[in-house]
């Protein structure tokens, strides 16, 4: 295993654990309970914060480790992933609006909307764990 590949298996590890985190956090808390609880808000932000940067580095390493164009923004990480088969094209506009996701959640802290917060959390988890198994398929061969 090349030493890239091992970076990408160490990041896809621990983004497993974050993603186990998400769903032990929506089976602890429903929509109405997490938008009364200010330490339920604060923990699924920052886990699903922690989640897309995980996914974007991975895929930042993906690209460098396969030399495939370099993505002049993060989200387009997502594209040039697909456009290299690392998973179906059509999925990368899933994961588009999860990136977007990530840009709301680091830069608009001030007037976050916490029900777009609660909806990424439910919709999000299949579309991460999809990702992982994707790029770790992809980073076997």
């Amino acid at each position: 295993m090349t030493a890239a590949k091992y970076k990408i298996s160490v990041h896809l590890e621990q983004l497993g654990k974050l993603i186990k985190q998400a769903e032990k956090y929506k089976s602890m808390v429903n929509r109405k309970k997490f938008l009364a609880d200010q330490m339920a808000q604060d923990a699924i932000s920052r886990n699903l914060q922690q989640i897309l940067e995980a996914m974007i580095t991975i895929g930042e390493m993906i690209i460098a480790e396969n030399g495939f164009r370099k993505p002049a923004e993060h989200n387009e990480v997502f594209d040039i992933l697909g456009e290299n088969k690392v998973y179906p094209k059509n999925f990368s506009s899933q994961l588009w609006k999860i990136g977007g996701f990530r840009n709301i959640l680091v830069h608009d802290y001030v007037s976050l909307d916490l029900d777009l917060v609660y909806d990424n959390l439910e919709k999000g988890i299949p579309i991460f764990k999809k990702y992982a198994r994707y790029v770790a398929k992809f980073s076997e061969k």
